[in-house]
């Protein structure tokens, strides 16, 4: 797969979970996404390929990327044509398309070598660690569950309604789930977000986990705790 193939895909990914393409009622088109402030080195990394601003959002710890000159957004919209999958967003994407003259195509089915459940987690995704019940947790919360039953089937884990959140969640838990993704998926398709660094030492959980047990045993549990100083730094 070639990097820039690579990168719409997971760019698609990104927008469908977070960013917004859209045309005001005067007919002029825009993308903005907003990040928060751990995650701004995603922002610069969509100025370099398109142009656009990154500004501070003030009162907040987040970061908003905006791109509405026409180049830079035509070129951003040849880029994920055909790779934005949430209803939602291919319509905002037809909008800008019919006012480009530019053909919108419908996405092909999700499969597994495809960068974009990357990117999503990238937007959307959430790592975290169950110190109740010893699980570590991979989940993306969205309001379309269209967009998450292909990846039940790709991926395996499982998605429930949240009905606090008026949302569903798509959610990986079993250990060998978790590493399989890390050695098979992770490895070829990476995350850009600050959510890389915990999946770099998700292994670790497993390996130190039964070491806090470890009174008797300081070098052990001391293992443990260096890793979970790591990880809620994180």
């Amino acid at each position: 797969m070639s990097n820039e193939k690579s990168f719409n895909e997971w760019l698609g990914g990104l927008i469908d979970g977070n960013g917004q393409i859209l045309v005001t009622k005067k007919g002029y088109a825009y993308f903005k996404i907003v990040l928060p402030e751990k995650d701004k080195s995603i922002l610069y990394e969509i100025k370099h390929k398109f142009g656009g601003s990154i500004k501070n959002i003030s009162g907040s710890n987040s970061f908003k990327y905006k791109l509405h000159h026409k180049k830079g957004l035509a070129k951003m919209v040849y880029s994920i044509n055909g790779l934005i999958r949430n209803p939602a967003k291919l319509l905002q994407l037809n909008k800008v398309c019919v006012l480009y003259n530019i053909d919108c195509k419908c996405n092909i089915p999700l499969t597994y070598n495809s960068r974009w459940f990357s990117g999503i987690i990238d937007a959307n995704g959430s790592i975290t660690l169950n110190e109740q019940c010893d699980q570590l947790i991979l989940s993306i919360t969205l309001k379309n569950r269209l967009l998450l039953d292909p990846l039940n089937k790709l991926f395996m884990g499982r998605v429930k309604i949240l009905n606090s959140k008026d949302a569903f969640k798509y959610s990986i838990f079993r250990k060998n789930e978790i590493l399989d993704l890390i050695d098979n998926y992770f490895s070829k398709y990476p995350l850009i977000s600050n959510k890389a660094h915990k999946l770099k030492i998700i292994k670790d959980f497993y390996l130190y986990n039964n070491y806090k047990e470890e009174l008797n045993k300081p070098d052990k549990l001391y293992k443990w705790i260096n890793f979970k100083n790591k990880w809620d730094k994180l």
